[in-house]
């Protein structure tokens, strides 16, 4: 599995806006110089976060990008499903029970008159173990939150107005 350039541009992204002051947007053209992105492909990510329930867009002339929700309810997986998607890692194609006819075990151990066949991890049950390690990786990402890699003062998350400093 190789992840997408922005992935890891979405979770700047949303780390900016969890600690930026939720009454106050950021807006795009701010966030795409910090990024050193275009504002066209800053909002091709927008969208796909806006997709996924984790941001939306405020219009007018102080709009920008604000969180829906609280920094500590969106998870690394959150991000990860809005930018590369819920699909499969692996996709089985059949090509393996094509190939080895496994639906025809019983006929395959009489023509070949096998008395001591041993089928415990058959050649199909590799495409498992890439779905396990997949299942393992998305529980990972779900056990950590934006919230919880965001800088702190106190015992508090950190907000304040990023304007303030993209723009001194």
């Amino acid at each position: 599995m190789r992840a997408k350039p922005s992935l890891e541009q979405a979770l700047c992204i949303v780390a900016l806006l969890g600690i930026q002051d939720r009454k106050i947007p950021l807006h795009s053209r701010l966030v795409a110089e910090r990024l050193d992105i275009s504002t066209s492909y800053l909002k091709k990510i927008v969208q796909k976060l806006a997709a996924g329930g984790i941001v939306k867009t405020v219009s007018g002339r102080d709009g920008g990008i604000v969180l829906t929700k609280d920094p500590l309810k969106i998870t690394l997986l959150d991000v990860f499903n809005a930018i590369e998607g819920t699909t499969a890692f692996v996709h089985s194609t059949g090509l393996v029970s094509k190939v080895f006819g496994l639906e025809h075990k019983d006929a395959f151990i009489a023509t070949y008159e096998l008395k001591d066949f041993k089928d415990t991890r058959p050649v199909a049950n590799v495409l498992s173990v890439f779905a396990q390690a997949e299942e393992q990786f998305r529980q990972e990402l779900a056990t950590l939150s934006i919230g919880d890699v965001l800088p702190t003062t106190g015992d508090q998350s950190l907000q304040l107005d990023w304007t303030k400093w993209l723009t001194r």
